[in-house]
């Protein structure tokens, strides 16, 4: 059995207090990773590129705009590490302001979404979807339920991105890059529990929002969501660890 120093390691770049990597980062050590979290809001150094012994990269959610540079200054850095990522065909799982930060990097665009998304909502995959090996199982759901909290989103898919599903208000819910780098507009690591703290500490995206109660219904649907994403994430993790043999 690998000691802890010697697990592959996840890099994980948290652009929020309110949103670590939560039940992603537990379904993930689960199958024998470890973090390594850059508390990036809190003013770790962010590398322009992905450091040596990385097996992986997960850039996590937040309420700034991906090219927000002003009001977080180290976006530049993380777009930098992104590219470089793809470049190397180092696996990356984006998750919401990460999604848009991946295209960002590369050559997609983000704007403000005409409706944002808040709460539980479901995405629709497309037949592509059906052939890919990490989403393939969950193609077949109906509905395929998803916690969203967003107002910006993905409006041009970089070039070399397929995407796999999307939803009546935002055409880019999931796309993939390569063989193992996937960017996900929703958020899989959120419980009930963490939507509530998003609602105490409410952003934009929440006030423009005009609702009430999120965190009630996503406690309510946990185990559906649960059910639907630990597997698909814990599928991109063996293709990581794959990957590395």
């Amino acid at each position: 059995m690998n000691s802890a120093s010697n697990l592959p390691t996840i890099l994980v770049l948290q652009n929020e207090k309110q949103d670590p990597p939560h039940l992603v980062g537990t379904w993930l050590e689960e199958i024998g990773f470890k973090l390594k979290i850059i508390t990036a809001f809190n003013g770790a150094e962010v590398p322009t590129s992905v450091p040596d012994g990385i097996s992986a990269v997960i850039p996590l959610g937040g309420s700034m705009s991906a090219t927000d540079d002003e009001v977080a200054q180290w976006l530049p850095a993380e777009r930098s590490l992104l590219a470089d990522a793809v470049a190397r065909n180092i696996p990356i799982f984006a998750i919401c302001l990460g999604a848009q930060l991946l295209a960002a990097a590369t050559d997609g665009e983000v704007t403000r979404a005409q409706t944002g998304e808040i709460g539980l909502h479901s995405i629709t995959f497309n037949e592509t979807a059906n052939m890919d090996p990490v989403f393939e199982s969950v193609t077949k759901l109906f509905p395929v339920p998803v916690t969203q909290w967003h107002e910006d989103l993905v409006s041009k898919l970089p070039s070399s991105a397929t995407v796999l599903a999307s939803s009546e208000l935002c055409p880019n819910q999931i796309y993939r890059i390569g063989d193992n780098t996937y960017a996900v507009q929703f958020h899989p690591e959120v419980d009930g529990d963490l939507v509530q703290e998003w609602e105490l500490h409410a952003d934009n995206a929440f006030k423009s929002s005009g609702r009430s109660g999120v965190a009630k219904e996503i406690h309510e649907a946990e185990g559906a969501l649960i059910a639907t994403w630990k597997p698909v994430l814990q599928k991109w993790g063996q293709r990581v660890l794959a990957q590395l043999n």
